[in-house]
């Protein structure tokens, strides 16, 4: 069975959310689109949830709320894509 990774990208950072890890990484500001891992993931996540106005639900694990949190991203991009 295929592997679907759940991506997602907020500002500087991109998301990558597999089968094993979560990863972040901060994508060059000069446009290369070079990738830099960001070692404080657990960090990085609780910073992006923050910005884009998402609340922690402690009823999930931490995986499922990372894909949630993915699915709240990539949906507030499509609804600003959508005006």
């Amino acid at each position: 069975m295929a592997t679907v990774k759940r991506t997602a990208i907020v500002g500087d950072l991109f998301i990558e959310f597999g089968s094993k890890e979560i990863e972040i990484f901060r994508i060059a500001p000069d446009g290369s689109g070079a990738l830099k891992r960001i070692d404080d993931t657990q960090g990085a996540i609780r910073r992006i949830a923050e910005d884009t106005g998402f609340e922690r639900d402690y009823n999930l694990s931490y995986r499922q709320y990372v894909a949630r949190l993915i699915q709240h991203i990539n949906g507030l991009g499509n609804n600003k894509n959508d005006k």
